[in-house]
């Protein structure tokens, strides 16, 4: 069903008991599963989120294991979404707007569409914009924090990149399972560990003990990390799956905790090449003599004319309101992806070498552009070393973030009722 993909949490202000006529027992209308700080967990919100997962859930029950992983998930979000609006952070209403619109792209339809499935599946519609906010702060706080304590040197990025060009390894993607237990208590991490990497034998084995004994990020899922690069995750982690043999990895130990991981699948990555377009354009803006439609008018008028023959470059000169390029005659150069608007971009990719495309708008007027050439282009080494940059805080940034998650527990009021 399409709400299977969807994340939603019945968010309530606080946990009651109502009672009825005296003759009566107490009735019970929500209980609570746990308070972080000042705000309740409560148990219809772990059964909000158990129906979002269950198909993915071994057997599909909604166990003791499986109710302290989702527990545990929603005390980490709570955690993460209080710090954020402690540090100001918001998201916008147009960002709300715009995620929910998304969502409802994917499943071809609209929001009033979105809002009737949600309908269906007993779903209110003010809850779910609620997650997709927290969603957002959370993703905002956890770029906050990331750019804010990891650092990467220029000489990280030459080792990296003489690195990626003489092993073979950073071409590779791994599908990941992983289970970490934090070192709180090194000893007992690591019998800990040791214990469950005792009971793993294939991987359904390595579901079970994600789901029941995992304190990552991922363990409902059955520590599920989903395809990663190679150059993307920890060394600890590339050089460990370079030595040993088998499915199995692990214990390994980090300064984050002990860890284990599954190693499902692996894939060869070619070396990467960018598709880039020689691209004209023209544009023309509204302004306070002009309005839109009177703008788009004229812009047919100059289309019409270089359907009849005109020459781009002379009409750009006298027509084109882009001031970087109207004396060069509407030429961009050579464009890379996401270089562009994605109206513009759309609309060049769409548009075959030699043709004038039809006019169209965006954000900042309407154009008209033209494509002279495509090629495939090697990585130029500005990309290479941005590239190679994203990475190393991408290796970085588990374990950042995992400490983070743990000071945020450290310093925070947590009274689980299922401890």
């Amino acid at each position: 069903m399409m709400y299977k993909k969807l994340i939603c949490s019945l968010l309530v202000t606080s946990a009651a008991w109502t009672v009825a006529p005296v003759s009566a027992e107490p009735v019970r209308i929500d209980g609570l599963a746990a308070v972080v700080d000042s705000r309740p967990i409560l148990d219809s919100d772990v059964t909000a989120r158990f129906n979002v997962v269950k198909d993915r859930v071994p057997g599909g029950v909604l166990t003791d294991s499986i109710h302290r992983q989702i527990v545990n998930q929603l005390i980490e979000e709570a955690l993460q979404v209080n710090y954020a609006r402690k540090q100001g952070i918001r998201a916008s209403t147009q960002e709300v707007d715009k995620a929910i619109l998304s969502v409802a792209n994917k499943f071809n339809t609209d929001v009033a569409g979105l809002k009737q499935v949600l309908a269906n599946q007993n779903v209110d519609y003010k809850r779910y914009r609620q997650q997709i906010e927290n969603e957002l702060i959370i993703s905002k706080a956890r770029q906050q924090v990331a750019q804010s304590r990891i650092s990467v040197t220029e000489q990280e990025i030459d080792d990296f990149l003489k690195n990626q060009q003489s092993s073979d390894q950073n071409q590779a993607e791994f599908h990941l399972r992983h289970i970490v237990i934090r070192a709180s208590d090194i000893n007992e991490a690591r019998a800990k560990i040791d214990e469950i990497a005792d009971q793993i034998q294939s991987e359904n084995d390595f579901i079970n003990q994600a789901i029941a004994q995992s304190e990552g990020q991922f363990a409902i899922q059955g520590g599920d990390l989903g395809w990663r690069k190679a150059s993307e995750l920890p060394r600890l982690f590339t050089q460990a799956i370079g030595q040993q043999q088998g499915k199995l990895i692990g214990p390994l130990q980090s300064n984050a905790g002990f860890h284990l991981l599954w190693v499902i699948e692996k894939r060869s990555q070619d070396v990467a090449y960018q598709q880039e377009t020689k691209v004209s354009h023209l544009l023309l803006r509204p302004n306070e003599i002009r309005d839109d439609e009177q703008t788009r008018a004229l812009t047919e008028q100059l289309y019409n004319r270089l359907e009849q023959g005109a020459d781009f470059a002379d009409i750009a000169k006298e027509y084109s309101e882009d001031q970087g390029s109207t004396l060069q005659g509407g030429d961009l150069g050579w464009v890379t992806p996401g270089t562009m608007v994605p109206e513009f971009e759309d609309m060049m990719n769409k548009t075959d070498v030699g043709d004038i495309s039809a006019p169209f708008r965006s954000q900042f007027g309407w154009h008209i552009l033209e494509v002279d050439g495509r090629r495939q282009n090697d990585i130029s080494d500005k990309v290479k070393r941005r590239n190679a940059e994203r990475a190393i805080m991408a290796q970085k940034q588990d374990f950042v973030l995992d400490n983070w998650l743990s000071e945020l527990r450290a310093d925070a009021f947590i009274d689980r009722k299922d401890d």
